[in-house]
């Protein structure tokens, strides 16, 4: 929520003074301007990626503004859910629950344990599936920062643009100012893309993309210790260690706690499967 406020503060005083700055020239000119350096970037960053490459920005932008914080705590939660269910019930009974789980990785993990793979073979395809996926990801933060490269040399053109106007007009004044607010006008507008929309969004997407490393790193590892008949505390002590690491935590954090945060009394009918999967 301050993160929001935050946000919404700086762009309005951003907003407040550009105005003040580019106030007293012709909207037509900033319109133009603006698209001129906006349009080329989008235009050559098409030519230069993969329309597969760009549907994948939009829905990772679209998924990263939705939700922008990982819960990793739920998914804590369901991986020792489902290495107690492994350890007492079996396989028969985590297939059957594989198929409510609505990470895909997870889901491809748990059948690989489902099928009978040994933990080194689960390891070596979960971590390709890894590789392959962050090769993806690695595309995007390429395609931001060419974005963040393009928009003041875009800029540049509009200024050379306007300088070409500016002497081809050098006996009316009024066309030479006009040559002039394009040529200066698109130098802004292509610092203001670079620095103000492009470098954010690809820093925050580096975050996000970072986040997501951690989030199936720790299904990895939960999947690994699903295989081996781990007990479930033991897994949520350890992926939970995984996280407190990542987050810079140093206090304890409970063995079972909710979505909150907060430490929940263990139920009747935990303290019994906890009880009979330590017998």
């Amino acid at each position: 929520m301050i993160q929001k406020m935050i946000l919404t503060a700086g762009i309005i005083l951003f907003l407040c003074f550009a105005v003040t700055i580019i106030g007293e020239t012709s909207m037509i000119l900033n319109f133009k301007s603006g698209l001129l350096v906006f349009g080329g970037t989008w235009i050559i960053g098409f030519l230069s990626f993969p329309h597969k490459i760009h549907r994948d920005l939009f829905k990772t932008l679209y998924a990263m503004f939705r939700n922008p914080e990982t819960n990793y705590q739920n998914l804590i939660e369901q991986i020792v859910r489902l290495s107690r269910i492994k350890r007492i019930y079996g396989k028969f009974v985590l297939e059957k629950e594989s198929n409510n789980i609505e990470n895909l990785f997870l889901r491809k993990g748990i059948e690989l344990v489902v099928d009978g793979y040994d933990p080194y073979e689960i390891h070596k395809i979960m971590e390709k599936e890894y590789e392959l996926y962050f090769s993806r990801k690695e595309s995007l933060i390429n395609m931001m920062d060419t974005f963040q490269k393009l928009a003041p040399a875009i800029g540049f053109v509009g200024t050379i643009m306007g300088l070409i106007d500016v002497l081809g007009n050098i006996g009316s004044p009024l066309e030479m100012g006009r040559g002039m607010a394009i040529a200066l006008l698109t130098t802004l507008y292509g610092l203001l893309f670079a620095n103000f929309f492009f470098l954010p969004l690809s820093k925050k997407l580096s975050e996000h993309i970072k986040a997501e490393s951690i989030l199936l790193y720790i299904i990895l590892e939960g999947v690994l210790d699903i295989s081996r008949d781990k007990n479930s505390t033991g897994v949520a002590y350890r992926l939970q260690s995984y996280i407190r690491n990542y987050q810079g935590v140093n206090e304890n954090v409970p063995e079972y706690p909710d979505r909150k945060g907060q430490p929940v009394p263990l139920s009747p009918l935990q303290k019994l499967t906890a009880k009979k999967e330590n017998a």
